[in-house]
């Protein structure tokens, strides 16, 4: 069984990402979502490739997205929707462009929200206006950012072809690869209206159809009207010349326009035949081109008012025989007057959804940890006891500080090896040159110490509230001890810090980069106690930190009274600390024991008072930092 690790889990990925986008990234509490400026995901190990989809999606849109013009779109809702999905077609485009890391997490997020199948039937009984709006969410992502999409993808787009023709479909289509052109959200708005401006509407039709009505009057009037004219031009050119297109045609094609030209002969030469309107006429000619072939149009056979009427229909996106279905006639207008209600269950927004399906997952989940993020400093403090506890450590740290520096000098050049070559021989081992031994010269080399992290955490619980000066003392006597040692940086962070919106966090006391009297300065110490002990929820952000931080080992002191609320919790995390290449030291305070420490950590020490630290910690401070 493979054990668990820090590495890969949501709060470092999340804490990594942060750092490379330069937005604030926090795991904590069961709710997912963003307010522009930060992203909140919870804490889940079940999909977390989810929640790192939604953590690359989320963080792309704070850098990217320009939501004023989300607030212009709002007004209307279809427009707001089409403007949703082209916007996170860009900004993820973005986001696999600018972190390539990011686009198997985008691409799993997208199978979850989506799926990645479509049954024909259902998709038959979609109104008009969710075909159009699903297509241009599931063709527009798999055609434009090749996302494992094809088959949902496949079906809507042949379901919009049925509804608008293959050739207004395909120009719908194009417009959506154009936001990849799009510097902006304004720009996406401005192609997200002009993507709606091809949608087929009822007054362009009948202004077409009035069009042509004046454009091809009754016949009886032809002879005022230049229309006439055309008409009667075309019934003195058409006897003449289908017979000679007839004759070089060849039999099957002559017959079909043979037949053709009579029909359109018999249309011009009957003045009492009633006006066809264009769509009369292009869905005729439609029916009588699929039937031919197309000859007729290939052959000019067309009226000029027939070929008008073509010329309308191609500004609309599409030809005859390729037109909107009487669903879709409307469709402009549908668009511009749909409510919320009318789109309710459409899916504009998979940012959205992702972060609905994460706040239900934690919410379901009864044993989801609810891991504490890093706030700031503590609000609950006393400069009183800050300055209290700071000269009680000041005073212990002299002497601890003596014992590391002198335990730390004394491994400096004490390194011996034997070298070919050398000022120094090694006398015991001249007898060896008859053996062939040839390295008998003494070397000293300087002893090289591996760089180190130490992270702190302090337990600042209700059960802590006796020991809590005693505590303190010891971890400013400690980080007083080995700030100036080379190669050390050092943090800490207390627990719990409730917080003014009732969320448990932890508590900054001094950054891995702060100096330590900067750290007093701010604020970081005189913490006084709150709140229960979760200290396995604690415990990843220390780590967390600690990971974060330069340095070779990683050391994490835990200053506390050894009885956590989650006792299983607070073991399972000692040992991913330990997996992950953490050592974890125990400093038991209070009412902690050796046997009650024991329970939660592998290696401890029952200090007590802050006296007792220069003991307590000689042997672990020279295992640790010196081995």
């Amino acid at each position: 069984m493979q054990k668990k690790t820090l590495m890969g889990s949501l709060p470092v990925y999340a804490q990594h990402l942060s750092e490379q986008t330069g937005v604030k990234v926090i795991v904590e509490g069961s709710q997912a979502y963003t307010d522009g400026t930060k992203v909140v995901v919870p804490f889940t190990e079940t999909d977390p490739e989810l929640s790192f989809g939604y953590v690359a999606h989320e963080c792309s849109h704070v850098r990217n997205t320009d939501m004023q013009y989300f607030g212009e779109a709002q007004a209307v809702p279809f427009r707001l929707a089409v403007l949703n999905i082209l916007e996170d077609i860009r900004i993820e485009r973005l986001s696999m462009d600018q972190y390539p890391g990011t686009e198997g997490d985008l691409n799993h997020l997208v199978t979850v929200v989506l799926g990645d199948r479509l049954d024909p039937a259902e998709v038959a009984r979609k109104p008009a206006l969710h075909v159009v709006h699903d297509t241009l969410l599931l063709a527009g992502r798999w055609q434009v950012l090749g996302q494992e999409l094809e088959q949902p993808a496949t079906v809507m787009l042949q379901a919009q072809e049925k509804l608008l023709g293959a050739q207004l479909s395909a120009r719908i289509m194009q417009k959506v690869g154009e936001v990849l052109q799009c510097d902006s959200t304004r720009e996406v708005l401005a192609l997200a209206d002009a993507i709606i401006a091809l949608l087929p509407s009822q007054e362009e039709q009948q202004g077409e159809g009035g069009s042509d009505q004046q454009e091809q009057p009754p016949q009886e009037n032809s002879q005022e009207s230049s229309g006439g004219g055309q008409g009667d031009q075309q019934d003195q050119e058409q006897p003449d010349s289908l017979p000679q297109e007839g004759d070089d045609a060849s039999a099957s094609e002559a017959d079909s326009d043979e037949g053709e030209g009579q029909s359109q002969g018999e249309e011009a030469g009957q003045p009492d035949s009633e006006p066809k309107n264009s769509a009369g006429d292009q869905a005729g000619d439609g029916q009588d081109d699929r039937q031919d072939g197309g000859s007729s149009r290939s052959q000019g056979g067309d009226t000029p008012a027939e070929a008008e009427g073509d010329a309308a229909a191609g500004d609309s996106g599409s030809q005859s025989g390729d037109h909107p279905s009487q669903e879709a006639n409307d469709l402009r207008e549908q668009a511009m007057q749909a409510t919320a209600g009318d789109l309710q269950g459409l899916i504009s927004e998979v940012g959205d959804k992702a972060a609905e399906l994460l706040s239900q997952k934690a919410r379901r989940d009864p044993c989801a940890r609810r891991l504490l993020s890093l706030a700031g400093r503590s609000c609950l403090r006393s400069d009183a006891a800050s300055g209290r506890r700071v000269q009680l450590g000041l005073e212990q740290s002299s002497g601890l500080r003596q014992c590391l520096n002198g335990l730390l000098q004394a491994q400096v050049d004490c390194r011996v090896s034997l070298k070919r070559q050398g000022k120094r021989l090694d006398t015991s081992r001249i007898a060896l040159l008859k053996a062939g031994e040839t390295r008998v010269f003494r070397s000293k080399a300087r002893a090289e110490r591996q760089s180190a992290a130490i992270q702190f955490l302090l337990d600042k619980s209700g059960s802590m509230s006796g020991a809590m000066d005693e505590a303190e003392a010891a971890l400013y006597a400690v980080l007083q001890a080995v700030e100036n040692l080379p190669q050390v940086s050092t943090g800490a962070i207390a627990f719990p810090e409730q917080g003014t919106d009732g969320v448990t966090r932890c508590a900054l006391i001094k950054g891995h980069r702060e100096r330590l009297l900067q750290a007093v300065r701010l604020g970081g110490f005189g913490a006084l106690h709150q709140g229960c002990t979760p200290l396995g929820e604690a415990l990843w952000p220390a780590a967390v930190e600690l990971l974060r931080a330069k340095g070779e080992r990683k050391i994490l002191f835990v200053i506390t009274d050894g009885a956590p609320d989650s006792p299983w919790l607070a073991r399972e995390m000692v040992e991913r600390c330990k997996n992950s290449g953490i050592d974890v030291i125990a400093l038991g305070f209070g009412g902690a024991t050796a046997d009650l420490l024991s329970r939660t950590f592998t290696r401890f020490r029952a200090v007590g008072q802050v006296s007792r630290l220069k003991q307590a910690l000689f042997e672990l401070v020279r295992e640790v930092l010196v081995a």
